[in-house]
């Protein structure tokens, strides 16, 4: 359970930072992209950031190209003179060299959820998007929505964004949107002018507990923000928003969408706003939770739109040239006729949406290879995960990525596939890396075939290794 008072303190100890003259800060873990968009930020207001992580990536390059220093391989002389505190990630363990470096010196290590949650309090007007789903492409919805409207905000997303430049950006204004993460309770300390929130359903099992300790952290992030923006449809996050802003499906829903249709990779909806028709958006990402996600960055636009001058129609054109963040139903290559789709999805329900959208497409199989995520979620989510997969014609099962937890009895990828057995449906075939899963797929895949390459840990080299093998997307 998050220790609330502690991160209260070490909120308190943040602001006191961001509120002296900018210092050298270091970050562990940089490579991360919550970290990473972090430091972009810091390093815009002045601070002077390096960090560390363990091998050279896309974002350890996007950052150099931002000039911030980044060592690879963790080693206590990163923690120069000059550092007067550090940024942490969950992802790594308090007892490592630097962290061990920087506390025997007496200096701050902070999580990187405390210091973004300070950060916001720094800006004039603050969006902070949460839930347990749809939260990275809200994000992204809402940050593209202003750019095209001429607003240019600050922004720190949990994924790339081409179409922004990365997963921050500094903006020229006074506003900030950031995805707000609540897998270690950092949530609790954001206070933002808006709040979003799409969905709650128990995750994070490292963290919390149970449901209660998961609800009660966005709980606090609602009663914190000064405007509250929330998805009807959802028991739990209306349970938080009966004087907020709603929206969703449902007739509860101030802010619905009617009359849908679903193409294979794009929809369109009528939004109404109490009953009134405001007009219609054709939105070029497909599925109904990405409708969600539409209106929830339509809600944003109702508040913010008149106080910028903005017509509200402005609104839909900004969604008809939405891109989405890598990894959200991403395709990698459409060669040989075989459609490989890169996910993120890792939870039972935003699975059962990524199937759902991909049966839409109308290809011949639907074939999944699944890294599952984390032993905690495993276990604790095992008996759902089969239903999720239904409508898909092959599961490739590969052994859990761990982000750094331990084997865990009852969730490992073996108790899934038993799982999977006692739900009498498809029966997984479980390899024993992802290159067993890739020599497999090789030959399994037919032309006509749709393959979803599903998980939040490095499963995704799969996809590029289908993209190498099959070719670039066309």
């Amino acid at each position: 359970m998050p220790d609330f008072s502690q991160l209260e303190r070490d909120l308190a100890a943040a602001r006191g930072l961001l509120e002296r003259d900018p210092s050298a800060v270091h970050f562990i873990g940089i490579g991360g992209i919550g970290m990473a968009g972090l430091a972009r930020l810091l390093a815009a207001r002045g601070f002077i950031v390096s960090g560390c992580d363990v091998a050279p990536t896309r974002i350890t390059d996007w950052l150099l190209s931002h000039s911030i220093t980044v060592h690879f391989g963790q080693d206590t002389e990163h923690v120069t003179a000059d550092i007067a505190w550090l940024v942490r990630t969950p992802a790594v363990a308090a007892d490592t060299a630097e962290v061990q470096a920087a506390t025997s010196r007496g200096l701050p290590v902070l999580a990187r959820g405390v210091v973004l949650a300070a950060l916001l309090r720094e800006f004039p007007l603050s969006i902070a998007v949460a839930g347990t789903h749809g939260k990275t492409t809200t994000t992204a919805m809402i940050a593209q929505l202003l750019k095209a409207t001429g607003h240019d905000p600050a922004f720190a997303i949990g994924g790339v964004v081409e179409a922004l430049g990365g997963v921050a950006g500094v903006g020229q204004g006074t506003t900030v949107v950031v995805e707000a993460d609540e897998s270690d309770g950092t949530l609790a300390l954001y206070a933002p002018d808006i709040a979003v929130i799409t969905n709650i359903e128990f995750d994070h099992m490292e963290h919390f507990y149970g449901e209660g300790e998961l609800f009660d952290c966005f709980r606090r992030f609602a009663r914190q923000a000064r405007r509250l923006i929330f998805c009807a449809d959802d028991p739990r996050a209306a349970a938080l928003g009966n004087t907020g802003l709603s929206f969703g499906f449902s007739s509860a829903a101030e802010l619905r969408a009617e009359h849908i249709e679903l193409a294979a990779l794009a929809s369109s909806f009528d939004v109404l706003w109490r009953g009134e028709k405001l007009g219609r958006v054709r939105l070029p990402v497909p599925g109904r939770h990405n409708i969600l996600n539409a209106l929830a960055a339509c809600a944003v636009g109702l508040e913010l739109f008149p106080r910028l001058g903005k017509p509200v129609t402005a609104l839909f054109q900004g969604l008809e040239s939405f891109s989405p963040a890598r990894r959200r139903f991403e395709i990698v290559s459409d060669a040989a006729d075989i459609l490989v789709i890169s996910d993120y999805a890792h939870h039972p329900t935003e699975i059962c949406a990524l199937v759902a959208a991909a049966r839409g497409l109308g290809r011949r199989r639907v074939v999944a290879v699944f890294q599952p995520h984390r032993y905690t979620r495993t276990r604790a989510l095992g008996a759902d995960f089969p239903g999720a997969f239904v409508g898909v014609d092959e599961v490739v099962l590969t052994p859990v990525y761990a982000a750094s937890e331990p084997p865990l009895a009852g969730g490992t990828s073996a108790d899934l596939a038993r799982h999977f057995e006692q739900s009498g449906g498809l029966r997984p075939r479980e390899v024993a890396s992802l290159e067993a899963a890739w020599n497999y797929l090789r030959g399994f895949l037919q032309p006509g075939d749709a393959l979803l390459v599903v998980g939040a840990g490095d499963v995704e080299k799969i996809a590029f290794w289908a993209k190498e093998f099959y070719g670039e997307k066309v």
